[in-house]
């Protein structure tokens, strides 16, 4: 209930605030927008962007849902392997100059791409002072839950006039999430099993408590072995607090195709005598997320999925695979343009 209100309450903050954009700027007229990002720094658009720069698969796929497209002239290294561009923004992937990742961004090749706004998350706020130092317009987003994908959104909106688009995003984002509420409003705290995701780059990596993919277990009626950690970016850890943790479950997500990981299977983790006392080794008890569209362990805009795959994955009795693969058809095809294979999430 606590998360159903807080979502409810974002959905018409949104709403509010996309509404007064749309009074302030009307496509005729080129007004100042002032607004703030999700680190606290005002930001001013002085007219619409026409060309913009995202160093962040977060951010490029909510400018593709948004409808942004064809203005992506700058993207994030490894882009084309990004099942989800392929299929909704084969042109992007043929133009946009590729400007490096968050931690090693290409300030060259960005500016080489003549943007009149850059997208960057909180890991490459060192390069921002440099890009508005050369009047480039920069907004900073940092999704680390459901509630602040939703915000980053509306930002983005706000900035690009797509107001109307987002509010569409929003209220179907709510409606799915207040699904998962409503499918675990029953459990107990016993019902809910301990969950271990690990990382694409290895499986000594844990979710803190304040990390997206913490957000996405306990919204699925699970208990994430990470949130004895403090952070919101992942967590190296060694065999004994793996050990420690003792979940009853393993995630491992399988769509960092731009790193090119995981480069592990269950298999690893099955012969790592370190872990062999670990239940849910000795139970093999382990779940790939789907693979050939998005990171839905990643808080995109498809992010939602992420929390209703992992429910029918924890919970199937109470949320089904083939409600999963409605939802994901429905929400691609309306903001993608895209038709999937179900098949990829049903197995």
């Amino acid at each position: 209930m606590k998360r159903t209100a807080i979502l409810v309450l974002t959905v018409i903050i949104i709403v509010c605030m996309l509404a007064g954009c749309a009074a302030r700027v009307k496509p005729e007229e080129a007004q100042e927008i002032s607004l703030t990002d999700q680190l606290g720094n005002d930001v001013v658009i002085s007219e619409k962007p026409e060309r913009i720069v995202s160093a962040y698969y977060i951010s490029t796929s909510a400018l593709i849902a948004l409808g942004l497209e064809d203005n992506i002239v700058g993207i994030e290294d490894g882009a084309e392997k990004r099942p989800v561009y392929t299929m909704a923004a084969p042109d992007m992937l043929d133009s946009a100059v590729r400007v490096g990742s968050p931690k090693e961004f290409d300030l060259e090749a960005c500016l080489s791409a003549k943007p009149d706004l850059v997208i960057l998350p909180k890991k490459a706020q060192d390069y921002a002072p440099s890009l508005k130092e050369v009047g480039v317009t920069v907004l900073m987003v940092n999704p680390e839950d459901h509630e602040k994908i939703l915000e980053m959104i509306c930002l983005i909106a706000e900035a690009t006039g797509t107001q109307d688009r987002a509010e569409k995003i929003a209220e179907f984002y709510t409606s799915a999430m207040d699904d998962a509420d409503a499918a675990i409003s029953g459990l107990s705290d016993g019902d809910k099993p301990s969950v271990y995701m690990t990382s694409p780059s290895g499986y000594l990596n844990a979710v803190p408590r304040d990390m997206y993919q913490a957000d996405v277990i306990r919204s699925a009626g699970g208990k994430n072995c990470g949130d004895v950690l403090e952070g919101d970016s992942r967590t190296e850890i060694s065999y004994e607090q793996l050990l420690s943790m003792n979940p009853e479950l393993i995630i491992i997500p399988t769509n960092n195709f731009a790193n090119g990981y995981p480069d592990y299977t269950k298999e690893d983790i099955l012969n790592d005598a370190s872990l062999s006392e670990v239940t849910a080794v000795k139970n093999e008890d382990f779940y790939y997320m789907p693979a050939g569209l998005e990171a839905w362990d990643s808080p995109v805009p498809s992010g939602f999925l992420g929390t209703l795959w992992t429910l029918a994955t924890l919970h199937p009795d109470l949320y089904s695979m083939d409600q999963v693969a409605d939802k994901a058809y429905d929400f691609y095809r309306e903001f993608y343009d895209i038709e999937i294979d179900k098949i990829l999430i049903t197995g």
